[in-house]
Formats: structure tokens, C-alpha cells, sequence
């Protein structure tokens, strides 16, 4: 590890800035990374249908290698993903070499950056770059960003490139944002407890017609207004945005135009917090290449509404944003009793209570055939009341408790009670919607200053698809260096005794500096993994699984 280190910085160092800035530039660089290997040894297992896999040895390897130097910074990744995990090979990612670089600089006013960049414009419903790499996700732009303040309280912002997706760039995206915050224009503003801004973005999309068939819009683009205004402690912050007609494969070809509206609310104070946020899409997915599917070529994000839950059963049911067509709301209550109260104890009990609802738009077919210039004519397949629900995609209503009792123990407490459309979010035709209801302890133990316990305790009864689910885990930190945990998740509710399956995983890591080390050994179920609700299949497996991550 200590020599891969080595070597690539020694090759970025002494092969690339010497040439291009001399040595007494580097005399005052700074040089960071990190380093990561993710490896698996498979094991076949026929009951959770973990298949035979060629390369029995499967490794995920990326090393980040950053130089800076006053307003000047560059740096590049190498990923080394020639036989990687299963789950990653099943989306393609396969390959190896350096699919993210950059060289940026960066003053008061001013940033420029040449090579791969991550960007944002607002919320994202237009334009947004981003890694995930537990997702394998990664669309990165590739091209110039140029961000500039040319006057205190606005910023613009432009990017111009093509769009990561695997180890392949393609699309031709520009796009243009604009930010402006009146509190830093006119400062008084602030005086009176208010907060204003608002902004606006452009992005375009160009992607060639080399279709047969349909007469295809080779520039689409998207726009996107937004405002936000506070005072003292409310806030509301809103979003739409409008693309024009783009036929994809997603959408089966219709030449409708697309639009999202996203509008948070929320108010703050001592001891409690409210927070509603409402989303409606409409035919509002965004890709760089017309016939993608699944995560690849993403242009937007669309936000879930629903709570992004951290506990393993919690999250067995967990909802995939529908661009295509949804509308909902997220609802939240946080409450603090008060310390040195019945209820509240010496340190306070906190409250969270949380409700999320998901419909399918309204969609009303239209029988509106147009010659659209090609072999086949256009429609527009659908018209939609703005207001109009369709059926229910997924429900989710929380509540959690958390309180400490001592310096020694504190307790977490949580119900969800869920309904889950599997038929739309997963894509299985005639399948039931799966209605569950969670409970969940989890225990915290401090033994001493260095040593603590975690435990936890989690239930999920439902009479549909597996059936119920038991789950256990304890977990054993000896601070600084050591970590030990065991789990084990039981369909024993399974309709098929065959499949009332242990799936168990045992575990210890290691710290030493800035180098961790984790090695287990378990079984992973066949599901779904979402992040911020963009999800990719996991596929079972079965092994001894090694992880080290260094930084410097």
C-alpha cells in the first residue's frame, strides 16, 4: 500500500508540475489523498442464490492524489476496476484508468477549473454532478467550469463538457446559473431578521438525430427559477423547472414537455423544529444519451421526499424518486423535552415524528398523432391536471425516541409503519403492494472512557413478499484501534422453509493513524440499495470481504 503511495506520487508529482511550473513552485505544495481497496472472495451459495463467479477474488481499487498550491490545485483518480465486486460488474462497471481529472484555480472572485468537476445548480432539478460511490454512481462533467462573483452577493456560474458515465464520456452539456443573495447586496436587509435570495439556471443538452424512425430534437434544453425567503425563524424555499420535449426510451417516445416543482417550508427554535416539503415531476427525466436506462447518463437529480433511513430493516423498503411521474409530500416534527422534567430525565428526551406520502401523477392518454417530419409521427402522449394523483407509490410514517438515562446509557426507540408499491418501484408486474410495520431498539453502553457497547434489536412483520424479517446486532469499540461487531438478519417469516434463511455477517476493523482496516465475513440478500433515492441492484452473495483505506 505504502509504495503504490509512493509510486503514484511520485508520478504526478515528479512527471507532470515540474515540467509545467518549475521547482521551487513545488517547494511550497501540499500534496493529500486517499487510497481505498474493496476486495471480495466469493463463495458459492445455491439457498440465497449467490451464483458460482469467475475470479472467485473481486477487487474495487481508487486512489485520489490532490496538489495545491495557493490558488492553484490539480489532481487525478485512478480506479482499478478490471474484476470488480459483482454488484458493480452487474452495471458495467468494468475497466480501469483515469477517468477523473482536474487542474482549477482559484481567487476571492473567481474560480476555473479544466478537466472533471462536480457541480450543482440549486437543488439539482436541472443540472447535477455528483459521486456515489457505494452506488457506483458517478457522472462527473468533464470540460470547463468557470464561477465568478463579480460583485458582492452575486455569483454566475458556467460549465461546458460531457458527461461521465462508467468509464465512458459522452453528451455535450452547457449550461449557465446565476445566484443572488440580496442580504449580501443590501446588508440591512438582514437587520430585520429577513433573508432573501432567488436564482436561475439554464442547462442544454446536444445529442445528434440518428434515428430511423422519429424526427428527434437534437438540442434540448431545461430551465429552472428559484427563491428562497426567511425571517427570523421560518424559511420557504422553492423551485420549478420546465424542460422542453425529449423523447427517450424511458418515456417511450412521446414529445411532451417536462416540468418539477420542489417547495420546502420549515420553522426552528429552541427545543423544536418543523419541516414540510412537497415534489411534483412530470415527465421530468434528464439524460445526456436518449437511450439510457437505469442510473447511467443522468443530467438532474430529483430529491426523494421520504426520510433516508440508517437501520438495516428500516431501509428494506426504501423508495426510488419517479422522474417520469410523481407528486407528494414529506412532513417532520422534532421536539426536545425539556431537561429535568418528568418526561425529559436529566438530559432530555428528543422526539421525532416523520410522514411521507408518494402518488403517480394524474395521466390522462391522448389520442394526438402529429407529423413530427418523420416515419412515424409524434405525440404527446398524455395530458396531466397539475393537482391530479394517481396511484399510491409508497407511504411512510415514523416516530423516534431517543433519550439518555446516565453518562452510561442512551436509547433509541423507533415504528415505522410503510407502504410500498412494488409493482411501480421495482418493476415487478402484479405484485402486491408490501405494507410493514418496523420496531427498532438500539442501545448504547459506555464500559469505560475506551471501551463501549452498541446493540440492536429490529423487527419487520408484513404478509407479502419474504414475510417477516428478525434482526440482532452488537457491536464492541475499544477506542482508538479497535472495532468488533456481529449481525444477523432472519427471514423467518419466509413462506418456504427452505428460505427462512440467517443472514449473518461477522466483522473487525482496525485504525492506526490515518489507515483503517476491516475485514468480515457473511451473507448479503438479494435487494435494492437507494441513496437519496437513486437505487441499482444488489445481488446476492456469500464470502470473506477486505477493505483498507489510507489517507495522507
Amino acid at each position: 500500500m505504502k509504495s503504490l503511495k509512493l509510486t503514484l506520487t511520485v508520478l504526478l508529482l515528479g512527471g507532470v508540475f515540474p515540467v509545467a511550473f518549475g521547482q521551487s513552485f513545488l517547494n511550497k505544495a501540499k500534496v493529500s489523498g486517499n487510497i481505498q481497496m474493496n476486495a471480495q472472495y466469493y463463495i458459492e451459495d445455491s439457498l440465497i442464490g449467490a451464483e458460482k463467479v469467475n475470479n472467485r477474488i473481486r477487487t474495487n481499487t481508487f486512489a485520489n492524489i490532490n496538489y495545491s498550491n495557493g490558488g492553484f490545485a490539480a489532481g487525478l483518480r485512478y480506479e482499478y476496476y478490471a474484476h470488480p465486486l459483482i454488484d458493480f460488474e452487474k452495471i458495467g462497471y468494468v475497466g480501469e484508468g483515469i477517468p477523473y481529472y482536474y487542474f482549477s484555480y482559484t481567487t476571492k472572485r473567481l474560480e476555473v477549473v479544466a478537466g472533471s468537476f462536480y457541480e450543482q445548480f440549486g437543488s439539482g432539478l436541472v443540472y447535477r454532478s455528483y459521486e456515489d460511490r457505494n452506488l457506483g454512481y458517478d457522472n462527473a462533467t468533464r470540460g470547463v467550469k468557470i464561477k465568478a462573483q463579480p460583485y458582492k452577493g452575486i455569483t454566475i456560474t458556467g460549465v461546458l463538457g460531457k458527461q461521465r458515465n462508467l468509464f465512458e464520456h459522452s453528451g455535450q452539456l452547457r449550461g449557465l446559473d446565476a445566484d443572488l443573495s440580496l442580504n449580501e447586496l443590501f446588508e440591512k436587509i438582514g437587520d430585520n431578521g429577513f433573508r432573501l435570495g432567488m436564482g436561475a439556471s439554464f442547462m442544454s443538452k446536444f445529442e445528434a438525430d440518428n434515428d430511423p424512425v422519429y424526427r428527434l430534437p437534437e438540442n434540448v434544453a431545461a430551465f429552472a427559477g428559484r427563491a428562497n425567503l426567511g425571517y427570523r425563524q421560518f424559511s420557504l424555499n422553492g423551485e420549478y423547472a420546465y424542460k422542453i420535449n425529449d423523447p427517450i426510451a424511458l418515456n417511450d417516445m412521446i414529445y411532451k414537455p417536462g416540468n418539477a416543482l420542489l417547495l420546502t417550508a420549515s420553522y426552528a427554535k429552541k427545543g423544536l423544529g418543523i419541516f414540510l416539503t412537497g415534489l411534483r415531476t412530470d415527465n421530468f427525466d434528464f439524460r445526456s444519451n436518449r437511450s439510457a436506462l437505469s442510473n447511467n447518463y443522468m443530467i438532474n437529480y430529483i430529491p426523494t421526499l421520504t426520510k433516508e433511513h440508517t437501520y438495516m430493516l428500516a431501509t428494506q423498503y426504501a423508495y426510488s424518486s419517479q422522474p417520469l411521474g410523481q407528486i407528494g409530500f414529506q412532513g417532520e416534527v422534532r421536539y426536545k423535552i425539556p431537561k429535568k422534567t418528568l418526561l425529559g430525565g436529566k438530559y432530555g428526551t428528543d422526539i421525532t415524528v416523520n410522514y411521507s406520502r408518494m402518488h403517480g401523477i394524474q395521466k390522462d392518454t391522448l389520442d394526438d398523432v402529429f407529423d413530427n417530419g418523420g416515419e412515424m409521427g409524434g405525440t404527446l402522449g398524455y395530458s396531466s391536471p397539475f393537482f391530479g394523483a394517481g396511484e399510491l407509490y409508497y407511504e411512510d410514517f415514523n416516530m423516534e425516541i431517543s433519550h439518555k438515562f446516565n453518562k452510561k446509557w442512551r436509547t433509541i426507540l423507533t415504528y415505522m409503519h410503510q407502504v410500498y408499491n412494488m409493482e411501480v418501484i421495482e418493476g415487478h408486474p402484479g405484485e402486491p403492494n408490501v405494507v410493514s410495520d418496523v420496531v427498532i431498539g438500539d442501545i448504547y453502553y459506555s464500559i469505560t472512557p475506551k471501551h463501549a457497547l452498541h446493540m440492536e434489536v429490529q423487527h419487520l412483520a408484513t404478509k407479502q413478499d419474504k414475510g417477516n424479517w428478525l434482526y440482532g446486532m452488537i457491536e464492541y469499540t475499544i477506542t482508538p484501534h479497535w472495532f468488533f461487531s456481529l449481525m444477523d438478519a432472519w427471514n423467518y417469516g419466509n413462506s418456504d422453509d427452505n428460505l427462512k434463511i440467517h443472514y449473518y455477517n461477522i466483522g473487525t476493523s482496525y485504525v492506526h493513524d490515518a489507515t483503517k482496516v476491516t475485514l468480515g465475513f457473511g451473507k448479503v440478500e438479494e435487494g435494492i440499495l437507494c441513496v437519496g433515492g437513486v437505487c441499482r441492484p444488489v445481488p446476492a452473495s456469500y464470502g470473506l470481504n477486505l477493505q483498507v483505506v489510507t489517507t495522507f
